[in-house]
């Protein structure tokens, strides 16, 4: 049986409504051991009938038999297949990879040779044979004609497929170097088929064992010039290559690796444009989430609380106040760790406003809104230390407040928190901005934030004084809404400042010659029960004597903020006292902390059993609808905005790298040719690509650090977690393949004829 049979073989070529004839009623048979010379005038159709061998063109007529198989009903995946197992190919026009070395060119051949050092040893014999030793690390593009032609050979002998075909291989070649060449194809045509297509029948007639001229598409004449030398078996060598062969479908992944990087390394600028334009793509999504981060935020549920693993809050359900005694009898029955009665203050963050005045002046430099809490550690590298009276506190803030109080030590001795002012000696910087500040007090301290913040945030508290003169004048009342505490106030003294309403009434206080003083402080407050609905009203009043006011204005930094036109100053020991007696007759609500939240979920339905409504602090509510459309709408016009600016980015990409990978056609068209699995080829664009996209990560991931880690950036950017950057990470990676994909469709969408240069008809 023939290994190669052509009966009645047509090629006809359409352009433009034109109709040309390739070659027709072509009928050959080639066996084994043949080396065919194949001769005929330009335009003959002699390089067509190699391309139709080849399987790199089709034909229309007739049928192509390898080994007795017909090819005619092959796809273009077959003919790769075709080719990969049967043909090496000598182009007329070289077909080089000019962006690889010589060596690379050769290795590429031998990928059937799993051994990373044997396939560079055969390619050096190879390229040793062919006389380019001194040139092996020389790019095709730096190459002479000659050498092109001479590395071409050596990959084509480096395949060792059973069918060679050669178009003019000696055509840029002298005429040692032509005869060296020809000898090697004729010591390898002994156990292979050997087809050169020569204008020069003369420097082929001593080793040809037959010659065909083609002639006007036509088989002219045919004839034997002597038997083949055929030589049974193969060759030690041939029967390794072989066996890897065999192997090279289990290892095409990591040929397609090698092959990446190969190509991702053989053209620089290209690649470093590749690089360059991930870079842009990724960046740009990285600032676009950065900086719509807020967007997402209002996707989140509404927490009822602030959450604290294992805590619980409870209010009974009556709607009557619980007892400290209450709660520690429910810590010791349900196995809890600890209560705090009055918890509010851990939820209302809008309500704590830190005002942090400049290092170098008395004047305010930042504002804050912060949860207080209590207990807590932030770990060992904490600037200053923890707090320790209930005057102190430690600020837990974002890196961005760095520049006002320092890095390494503290650059700010007091901050005004709510009315008072904290000595400030201690603060924990963080790069997560998407975290609610806490002020972190004592707690002595928690209890008196707590009581000033009901206090002050009770519209319907004020004081009242009266001012008496000694004489005749009849008595003077006036009404101070603003209270400030102070814990540089003596324990039992307030100070009464009104010095915008009445200066000499003031001065003549002050010096204590005409009037004398009386304030009584009034709270309105309420209870509601939760049972049958019903508000109750009540009433706290506490009176100050003459003695208990003192006309001596605390000297402190920081007041020049707080102080107002009438306001009383009033100590630490008097807010506690006064909010003591409100807090006790109409606060109903207390939180109680477990171990863990789930520990805490179990305690729950126990607590209800007892006549208590509690929930875990994890616990989410339904805003209502008008606040809900007002998130939503602006929610909606962000990511609007995120998915315009990724949608332009990704056709952004998309165009570039597109045409980026438009200049790696013929280079793909070349690999075709040689055989080479379109699995490896396509797992080579892809590695490819991906490898452009490394540099982006990493730069991307540095500018996160600096940008979260700068005190002067953190605060304009969103801070992105672990999961948002897996998504763009993701989004890259596909929309990179996805783009790689079409690109690679399109190029093998094509014939290998049609993607290669050049080649007559």
């Amino acid at each position: 049986m023939a290994q190669l049979t052509l009966k009645d073989i047509g090629k006809i070529y359409v352009s433009d409504g034109n109709v040309a004839v390739g070659i027709r009623g072509v009928n050959l048979s080639f066996d084994r051991g043949e080396f065919v010379a194949i001769t005929g005038k330009s335009g003959s159709g002699k390089s067509t009938l190699l391309n139709v061998i080849s399987g790199m063109d089709s034909y229309e007529e007739g049928e192509l038999y390898i080994e007795g198989q017909p090819t005619s009903h092959y796809l273009e995946s077959d003919l790769e297949e075709y080719r990969e197992k049967y043909i090496s190919f000598i182009f007329q026009d070289y077909n080089i990879i000019e962006s690889f070395t010589v060596l690379q060119n050769v290795e590429l051949a031998l990928m059937h040779i799993e051994d990373k050092n044997e396939r560079r040893k055969r390619a050096v014999e190879l390229i040793d044979r062919v006389g380019l030793s001194s040139h092996m690390k020389h790019k095709g593009s730096k190459l002479s004609g000659g050498q092109k032609q001479r590395t071409v050979i050596a990959r084509s002998l480096a395949k060792d497929s059973p069918i060679i075909l050669a178009d003019e291989p000696t055509g840029n070649l002298d005429s040692a170097t032509s005869k060296e060449i020809l000898k090697l194809l004729y010591e390898v045509s002994h156990d292979k088929l050997v087809i050169v297509v020569t204008h020069n029948f003369e420097q082929v007639e001593e080793y040809a064992t037959r010659h065909i001229r083609i002639f006007d598409g036509a088989v002219e004449f045919d004839h034997t010039l002597k038997a083949p030398e055929i030589i049974s078996g193969y060759s030690e060598d041939t029967r390794k290559d072989k066996e890897n062969s065999k192997k090279t479908k289990k290892s095409w992944v990591k040929n397609g690796l090698a092959l990446g990087r190969a190509i991702f390394t053989a053209k620089p600028k290209l690649s470093l444009f590749l690089c360059l334009l991930m870079l842009i793509g990724t960046m740009g999504i990285f600032f676009v989430a950065a900086l719509s981060g807020e967007a997402t935020a209002e996707l989140n549920p509404s927490y009822m609380f602030n959450h604290i693993d294992g805590r619980v809050v409870l209010t009974k359900q009556s709607g009557e106040i619980i007892t400290d005694d209450e709660l520690a009898k429910l810590v010791t029955d349900l196995g809890a760790e600890s209560f705090l009665h009055y918890d509010q203050l851990l939820d209302e963050s809008m309500n704590q406003q830190v005002i942090i005045p400049s290092a170098d002046s008395e004047y305010a430099d930042a504002f804050l809104m912060a949860h207080s809490t209590y207990g807590k550690s932030y770990g060992d590298k904490v600037i200053g230390r923890y707090p320790e009276s209930k005057d102190e506190v430690l600020l837990y803030l974002p890196i961005s407040y760095q520049p006002e109080l320092g890095k390494e030590s503290l650059k700010v001795s007091n901050i005004i928190i709510g009315r008072t002012v904290y000595k400030l000696v201690g603060v924990k910087y963080y790069y997560d901005n998407n975290i609610d500040p806490e002020c972190l007090f004592t707690d002595e301290g928690f209890r008196f934030a707590t009581a000033v913040h009901f206090l002050v945030g009770y519209s319907d508290m004020r004081f009242k004084i009266s001012l008496k003169s000694e004489g005749d004048e009849p008595e003077k009342i006036f009404n101070a809404h603003t209270m400030i505490p102070s814990f540089d106030m003596p324990a039992d003294k307030i100070y009464v400042g009104l010095t915008s309403y009445n200066m000499s009434v003031n001065n003549n206080i002050a010096s204590g010659t005409e009037y004398t003083a009386e304030a009584s402080f009034v709270a309105n407050y309420y209870r509601y029960n939760y049972i049958n609905g019903i508000t109750r009203y009540y009433s706290f009043e506490r009176d100050f004597k003459n003695d208990e006011i003192t006309n001596v204005l605390p000297e402190f930094n920081g007041y020049e903020l707080l102080l107002p036109s009438e306001a009383i100053i009033i100590s630490d020991e008097i807010i506690c006292e006064i909010a003591e007696n409100v807090l006790k007759n109409s606060y109903v609500q207390a939180s109680i902390f477990f171990k863990d939240d789930n520990a805490a979920k179990k305690a729950v339905s126990a607590l209800q059993d007892r006549g208590y409504i509690a929930v875990v602090s994890d616990t989410t509510y339904e805003v209502g609808s008008d606040d809900a459309m007002s998130s939503l709408l602006g929610c909606v016009l962000m990511i609007a905005a995120f998915i315009a600016a990724v949608v332009f980015l990704a056709f952004f990409i998309t165009l570039c790298s597109s045409r980026a990978l438009e200049a790696f056609r013929e280079d793909i068209a070349i690999m075709r040719s040689m055989g080479i699995q379109v699995k490896v080829i396509r797992i080579g664009m892809y590695v490819r690509m991906l490898l452009s996209l490394i540099p982006a990560f990493i730069i991307v991931a540095i500018t996160a650090i600096l940008i979260f880690t700068s005190p002067k950036f953190n605060e304009y950017f969103t801070y992105l977690y672990a999961w948002q950057y897996a998504v763009i990470i993701i989004g890259m990676v596909a929309l990179t393949l996805k783009t790689t994909h079409n690109q690679i469709r399109r190029l093998f969408g094509k014939s290998v004829k049609k993607s290669l240069r050049g080649g007559d008809v």
